[in-house]
Order: C-alpha cells, then sequence, then structure tokens
C-alpha cells in the first residue's frame, strides 16, 4: 500500500509542466534525500503520509505507533479541553484513552467508527477498570450520531494529538504523569487494555 501511495504521489508531483518543489521528511521530522525516503519505504513499523500545500508537495513517515511524554502544559490543556467538550471533570488520577476519528466513507460496510464505539467486550472491559478516562472524540464538524462521541469543536485535540489524517481511528494512552503510547491508524480494540500496560 505504502507503495501505491508514493506511485501515485510522484507521478502528481512530476506530471505538471511547472511542478511545485517535493520535500521529503523522516519519522522525526528532519528531511531526507530521495534515496533515504526510497529505503524507508521497506520499514513496516512507518508510515508514509503525502499531501499538497501552497508552494509545495510534502512526503512524510510517521510512526504507526511511538510512546512519548507531554509537557505539565499540554496535559493540562488536553484535560481541560476534554471537560469542556464532555461536560464532565476529569480525575487527574486516572489513565485517558482518547480514540479520535477523522471522518471517513461509511459505503459500504458503514463507517470504522460504528465498529470501535459499539465493540462490547471493550465497553465490559471499561466497565471492570474504573482507573480509565475513556472518550471517543470526532474531528470539528464531523458530527456522529451517538451521544456519547463528542466533537473536537476547537480542534485542539487533532492539533496537539492527532495531526496527520490517518482513516479508520487512532488512539492515545495518557498516563498522569504524562507519559503515552500513541497508535495512528486502523487498530485492534483488544490491543488497548495490553497496551496500558506498556507505560511506565
Amino acid at each position: 500500500m505504502k507503495y501505491i501511495i508514493f506511485i501515485l504521489f510522484s507521478l502528481n508531483c512530476f506530471s505538471q509542466e511547472n511542478s511545485k518543489p517535493q520535500f521529503l521528511f523522516d519519522e522525526n521530522d528532519q528531511s531526507i534525500t530521495q534515496d533515504q525516503f526510497n529505503n524507508k519505504l521497506k520499514d513496516k513499523k512507518l508510515e508514509i503520509i503525502t499531501y499538497q500545500v501552497d508552494t509545495a508537495y510534502i512526503g512524510r513517515f510517521l510512526r504507526k505507533d511511538d510512546f512519548g511524554v507531554l509537557s505539565p502544559s499540554e496535559k493540562v490543556k488536553i484535560q481541560t479541553e476534554l471537560e469542556k467538550l464532555t461536560a464532565k471533570k476529569i480525575d487527574t488520577s486516572k489513565t485517558i484513552i482518547i480514540n479520535f476519528f477523522y471522518k471517513d466513507n461509511p459505503e459500504p460496510n458503514g463507517s470504522c467508527i460504528d465498529y470501535y464505539v459499539n465493540d462490547k467486550t471493550y465497553k465490559k472491559f471499561l466497565d471492570k477498570n474504573n482507573t480509565i478516562n475513556q472518550f471517543f472524540i470526532t474531528q470539528k464538524d464531523y458530527k456522529y450520531k451517538d451521544k456519547q462521541v463528542y466533537q473536537d469543536k476547537n480542534d485542539l485535540i487533532r492539533k496537539t494529538l492527532f495531526k496527520y489524517h490517518f482513516d479508520c481511528g487512532n488512539y492515545i494512552i495518557l498516563k498522569p504523569n504524562g507519559k503515552f503510547y500513541r497508535k495512528l491508524g486502523e487498530y485492534k480494540q483488544n490491543e488497548i487494555p495490553q497496551n496500558l500496560n506498556r507505560i511506565e
């Protein structure tokens, strides 16, 4: 799939006579050469995204899953925004899990969010674990039918945690100390309980 995306990207970049410049970046936001870019296409732990800005075409690698730490101010910002969106007070001693969804095409088998929000096994897991604050969030202007799914009205959750568009869901596990594990793109919901233990 990555190779197909890259081929389409390359054709798009060079199909016009006065093509915009092309910039390539690795998973650390460092500029890389075309050869380095081609070699990274083989890495199954990386995902490629391509997009166009006013002045250039961009090709960028991202880790499908990664670990990190939010600064205290970032963590407070996220918690405050979640409280505003949900009108619920957050217990800061609990782990936060955010499942984030970009709007996708519901045809022919429904949207990915339908499965994730209605997963009975995952709901049972949440019912048994009172140390978790669970949130299902959609991108700005994507209003989902379920009242327990909240829209990122100020675009803050996306900009801070899920900057780049990945279809079929993303999630982040955020511990009270600010450490996190994040998964970009389609995932298995039963991985979340296991990944809780991967963060110190």
